[in-house]
């Protein structure tokens, strides 16, 4: 008995590293699947909105699962709009997407801070100034934006953009896209990284946009 003690004394810690490999690769395996399956698959959608009057800029769309059933809510109107008392609406066209039927820790999905303290802080905001010219061709801060978020991707373009001759935005056109993307898992936006070169001063990234990545650094 001694000698297969002595041996089972020996073989005992690669045992344990052994199952504790196991144990690892199989929880690992395991929270992934449930991971995975904690979004419900959206319903694909192609939706465009016509807006003759951005001041009075009134868009609602209920993004759905595959069985139908509403998951979250976008809604989109301009600075000063009082119809929605949980959010703060600025800049000249705003979009806010938001849980249906569940409390709301994040007063929008789009924002990719998960400390989150100001309305306006994601690429949901847009200024007229990021619709015209080269800002308006600036990937993901320009006039297509993509969120990738609780297994899917939300691409919002708009399009149509009228002036008047000092600049103001006018009217516009919005195109709503959504597909299921299982890749896509946080509960938030994913972040997308400010451009590090390229973009015109005019274009004001800077200001009206927030640095997740250096903000994550600090966190």
């Amino acid at each position: 008995m001694g000698s297969n003690w002595k041996r089972l004394k020996i073989r005992a810690p690669e045992a344990w590293a052994c199952i504790a490999l196991m144990s690892s690769a199989f929880g690992l395996a395991g929270s992934s699947r449930l991971w995975a399956q904690s979004y419900p698959p959206v319903r694909p959608v192609h939706r465009i909105f016509i807006v003759p009057d951005v001041a009075k800029a009134n868009v609602s769309l209920d993004i759905e699962s595959v069985r139908g059933v509403p998951l979250y809510h976008l809604q989109c109107h301009s600075a000063g709009y009082t119809g929605d008392p949980d959010f703060d609406y600025s800049g000249d066209f705003e979009r806010r997407l938001s849980l249906i039927g569940q409390p709301n820790t994040y007063s929008t999905l789009l924002t990719e801070d998960a400390h989150q303290s100001r309305d306006w802080e994601s690429r949901g905001r847009f200024f007229a100034a990021d619709l015209r010219g080269a800002c308006a061709r600036i990937p993901e801060f320009g006039a297509t934006r993509s969120f990738k978020l609780r297994g899917m991707d939300l691409t919002l373009r708009i399009t149509d953009e009228k002036f008047t001759g000092s600049g103001r935005l006018t009217s516009l056109a919005l195109m709503v896209t959504t597909r299921p993307d299982p890749r896509a898992q946080r509960p938030i936006a994913e972040v997308v990284p400010l451009p590090k070169a390229g973009a015109p001063v005019e274009c004001k990234l800077q200001k009206y946009f927030v640095n997740y990545l250096a903000l994550a650094g600090n966190h």
